[in-house]
């Protein structure tokens, strides 16, 4: 099949496009010129660049004749202040409207696009696909918006439709300023570190495994015909407090960094107990190991 990713050059789009030519697999990696991850891009006969930013998604049709899925990663305003801004947010809204109707367009049968699990909000107990939603940031209300008019434009469309609440992503090639990474960089250097209680359940999913499920859900809802519009936790089944799995860096780097527990207030409360029984059973996966992974960002800061 032929692919169109958007944020094909972003960290989850890099795997997800690595797992897709693993599949035999064509792509349309859609990227900015001034895109920081294109060096990261595999290198490969039937990947190839299409130029286009996020607000000028409507140039893709004169580059690209046809495609079968379009997958829509490309997203504003992810981190810190960005997700409290609501025109920020209400842009990639009518971005990703606008990306559904180019994926038609172009004659894809499928449409998948990343949420986020920031669009359940605070729930204390086992979050499924049917958990109500209440998203208080920008961002978390954004990407439910964009499900819930989404679902019925793809539907006019004639476009299947997959909507992935993504949950915390990890992995060696992880932006450096991540919880995850950033302990383990100051834990190699012993350095003390503030942390909030940690108290909360977590989740953690390595990019790769993610990759190889959302390459799975679209083999999936291209080979049922009558599949319309799901939503998919994209998660792991290694739900512990935070506390644990911040325990288990220091353990593996060896360090001696003291950990200040409760030094750090957060100004909301997230707690990440996902269910992954749907998502599973329409793309199973074997799983990687938390400590794997983590062994793997210990080596690639070891060898700078």
């Amino acid at each position: 099949m032929k692919f169109v990713i958007t944020g094909a050059s972003g960290f989850l789009g890099v795997d997800i496009c690595k797992e897709l030519l693993l599949q035999g697999h064509q792509i349309k990696a859609v990227c900015r010129k001034e895109s920081k991850g294109l060096d990261n891009l595999p290198k490969d006969e039937r990947l190839s660049i299409v130029w286009a930013d996020l607000n000028h998604l409507n140039d893709i049709p004169s580059q690209v004749d046809n495609a079968d899925v379009f997958i829509h990663l490309a997203w504003q305003g992810t981190i810190c202040g960005g997700r409290f801004n609501p025109e920020l947010q209400a842009e990639n809204i009518q971005n990703a409207f606008t990306a559904m109707r180019v994926a038609k367009l172009i004659g894809c049968k499928l449409f998948v696009d990343a949420g986020s699990q920031a669009e359940y909000g605070t729930v204390m107990d086992t979050i499924t696909e049917e958990t109500p939603c209440n998203p208080f940031s920008d961002y978390g209300k954004a990407k439910l918006q964009v499900w819930k008019e989404g679902k019925v434009l793809c539907q006019e469309l004639g476009l299947k439709y997959i909507h992935l609440r993504i949950f915390s992503l990890y992995g060696e090639n992880d932006h450096h300023y991540t919880l995850v990474m950033s302990l383990i960089q100051k834990m190699l250097r012993n350095e003390p570190m503030d942390l909030s209680p940690c108290t909360q359940n977590w989740n953690y999913i390595y990019s790769e495994d993610a990759a190889r499920i959302v390459a799975g859900l679209c083999n999936h809802a291209i080979s049922v015909q009558n599949f319309v519009a799901e939503v998919y936790n994209i998660a792991s089944e290694d739900t512990r407090l935070l506390k644990d799995f911040v325990e288990r860096m220091k353990v593996l780097t060896h360090s001696t960094s003291t950990l200040n527990y409760g030094a750090i207030t957060p100004a909301n409360f997230v707690s990440l107990q996902p269910s992954m029984y749907k998502t599973l059973k329409a793309s199973p996966v074997q799983f990687t190991p938390f400590d794997h992974v983590v062994k793997k960002i210990i080596n690639k800061y070891s060898e700078l």
